[in-house]
């Protein structure tokens, strides 16, 4: 079974102020630091073959307030969409006035960039599948995230699922006999779920 726990990056400053991120690197806020060390608590038990983590600023911070021991790979592939000389405005603003497409990441070059990125991981477990398990842990992005879903449900046919990716929230995907099931945790169920997983 290939196991992905997908989880976003906690609150950053810029999230508090309602401006549009995209690729700039965000700096994590008080908020955002606590969620992460929660996460780390509740996953301290968890093994993971490997992490993968979007190489910008707020997703590496994340990490490292996770204090997680684990090695990790950072991947620009995972980075949030890129919309240039909007970064930094006020999201009511930009959403109000619109973009000029020619000045952004594409929709498609953004859900190509993302989709290439499952595709090699999903690819690397079926080729090593005879392995009892396998476990990843991809912290990233909120709209990175909505790829991740969006691409797994159509590529293995299931419905896809109305969900908001708050930060650090974690979702689940499970791999198995070429079916996929997702479960969506947030911090509190999943470190109640590995306490009751221990005392078994």
């Amino acid at each position: 079974m290939f196991t992905i726990f997908a989880i976003r990056h906690g609150e950053t400053e810029e999230n508090k102020l309602r401006v549009l991120q995209g690729q700039s690197q965000g700096r994590l806020a008080e908020s955002g630091q606590h969620q992460a060390l929660k996460l780390g608590l509740s996953l301290k038990h968890t093994e993971f073959n490997h992490v993968v983590v979007s190489d910008l600023q707020r997703t590496q911070d994340t990490w490292q307030w996770m204090g997680l021991n684990q090695p990790v790979t950072f991947d620009e592939r995972l980075r949030e969409r890129a919309f240039g000389k909007y970064e930094g405005l006020p999201r009511n603003q930009v959403m109000h006035t619109g973009f000029d497409e020619l000045e952004i990441e594409s929709k498609g070059a953004f859900f190509r960039r993302v989709s290439a990125f499952v595709d090699e991981r999903v690819a690397l477990y079926m080729a090593n599948k005879d392995q009892d398990k396998c476990q990843e842990l991809w912290l990233t992005h909120g709209g990175t995230l909505r790829i991740i879903l969006y691409y797994l449900c159509n590529r293995f046919q299931v419905e896809t699922p109305q969900t908001r990716f708050d930060n650090t929230g974690i979702t689940e995907y499970r791999i198995q006999n070429g079916a996929l099931s997702i479960e969506r945790l947030n911090d509190m169920q999943h470190l109640c779920r590995e306490k009751s997983a221990q005392r078994v």
